[in-house]
């Protein structure tokens, strides 16, 4: 009887709490480009922000979360807290305030400031103002034969050129993955944009297109691949959905890159084989993945848990 009990209850808590077993369930048997287009629907319809509110949103976001008030650099090693933010008059020194920073350069959609990407979160970050300037608009790539770096990133000839006009940027290994869903998301969200208006978004979009170029994706792909979602970009992923409303799909499955892109690009989309939960350890009963206000948990059997494998209830 009281096992009963706690099977009812739990079914009562997951379907008050929750409107959906599988949050991407309307991806079901779709394929390649059909899911990427579906996903468009979805996620463009976000609360678009103000620019100055991007300051506090981004620095939440961006929170380490071990109470320093510390937040997260992928450019550089520089601790900055969320208070050091740059203002009007300081030099370029290294690690001395942070920026916001378009992941994506703004000037590769013409630079419109009354567009949606803009203000999204999920590739606005904070970064090294010196970093950031050295950064520019150059492409994410790989980095041969080093022109400046900071001992985080680096700048120089590459993937995407051996000349001064054409150079190449490289962030840290263990933040590559990150870029490559952050770029998956804008290319996914915006698919209907055009990344190549200025810049050197040419180099990482076909003409006209927020479509990747074969370089690009090739190398976004192995990014994605060898640097798999860290609790950071799933602890930034709630957080900038509860800003603006959506969230980044590749964060939460990531197998989703190679269903549009990848190896699965023929296969139709399962929810079923979306579990993506292997890191909580816990035997059967299978689990599923659930969202609740813009916050995505594990429902398995009488337990669930957050993503990170916290038991909640």
């Amino acid at each position: 009887m009281k096992h009963t009990f706690a099977v009812l209850f739990t079914l009562f808590f997951c379907t008050f709490l929750f409107a959906e077993d599988c949050p991407y369930a309307y991806l079901e048997g779709k394929k390649g480009n059909d899911i990427r287009t579906a996903l468009s629907t979805q996620l463009k319809n976000h609360t678009v922000l103000s620019y100055s509110s991007v300051w506090a949103s981004a620095t939440d976001a961006d929170d380490r979360g071990d109470g320093t008030n510390n937040i997260w650099d992928m450019y550089s090693n520089c601790i900055f807290s969320k208070y050091d933010k740059c203002g009007s008059g300081e030099s370029e020194d290294d690690c001395e305030c942070y920026n916001r920073e378009h992941s994506l350069p703004k000037s590769w959609w013409g630079g419109g400031t009354d567009e949606p990407m803009y203000t999204d979160l999920h590739h606005i970050i904070p970064t090294d103002r010196l970093a950031n300037s050295q950064r520019s608009a150059w492409p994410l790539g790989e980095v041969d034969d080093v022109q400046w770096t900071n001992g985080s990133s680096y700048l120089g000839y590459g993937t995407f050129g051996n000349n001064s006009t054409n150079l190449t940027f490289e962030p840290a290994d263990e933040y590559k993955g990150d870029f490559a869903r952050i770029y998956f998301y804008m290319a996914t969200c915006y698919m209907d944009k055009n990344f190549t208006q200025g810049g050197k978004g040419i180099k990482v979009f076909m003409s006209g297109t927020a479509n990747f170029n074969s370089k690009a994706l090739d190398l976004y792909l192995e990014w994605h691949r060898n640097d798999p979602v860290s609790q950071k970009e799933i602890a930034r992923n709630n957080k900038v959905a509860k800003k603006q409303g959506n969230r980044n799909p590749f964060v939460d499955e990531p197998e989703l890159a190679e269903y549009i892109w990848g190896k699965k690009k023929n296969v139709a989309y399962s929810c079923n084989g979306q579990q993506g939960v292997e890191d909580i350890h816990v035997s059967e009963p299978a689990a599923q993945k659930v969202l609740k206000d813009g916050v995505l948990y594990i429902v398995r059997g009488e337990h669930v848990y957050t993503i990170q494998g916290v038991e909640v209830r």
